[in-house]
């Protein structure tokens, strides 16, 4: 639906309904039409409140992928994503593989570029990176080369 699209904004649902339909209403009859629908909005808000941390302590890092057309042929690629934790700002690196030489040439590279370490490293269980995780423990053991990159 247009209004959660819209992230709540009810006259942006108005506006459209006047530019794609011809359909003019007021805001309030919007606002009393998609009510219902207002607890959800709140709770997506709710949902994804930032994580804060201080300059300098945290640097979260993950992998997507994409298809891309390369020479006429579609070639899956690896985003190698950095983002700090304090100022949100972002590092991007592009790879062939998600392979573990990948993940410590992308953590190097966003040092680079940030200009420094971080305190953490904030990652998800990418199996390159991880030996072994007990899930009722919640022990993570990292692999030895990685452990040693990070040393």
């Amino acid at each position: 639906m247009r209004y959660l699209q819209h992230r709540g904004n009810a006259d942006v649902v108005r506006q459209d309904l006047r530019r794609e339909l011809g359909i003019t209403v007021s805001l309030r009859t919007v606002q009393r039409a998609v009510r219902h629908l207002r607890r959800e909005v709140l709770a997506q808000r709710r949902s994804t409140v930032r994580f804060e941390t201080t300059a300098g302590q945290q640097l979260q890092i993950d992998f997507g992928s994409l298809q891309v057309p390369i020479a006429e042929q579609s070639r899956k690629i690896y985003l190698f994503v950095a983002t700090l934790g304090y100022s949100r700002r972002t590092f991007v690196d592009v790879f062939l593989h998600e392979r573990q030489s990948a993940w410590i040439h992308g953590i190097e590279g966003a040092f680079r570029y940030f200009g420094g370490i971080t305190c953490e490293l904030l990652l998800d269980n990418a199996k390159p990176l991880v030996h072994k995780h007990n899930v009722q423990t919640r022990e993570i053991i990292f692999n030895e080369r990685f452990r040693s990159f990070c040393r």
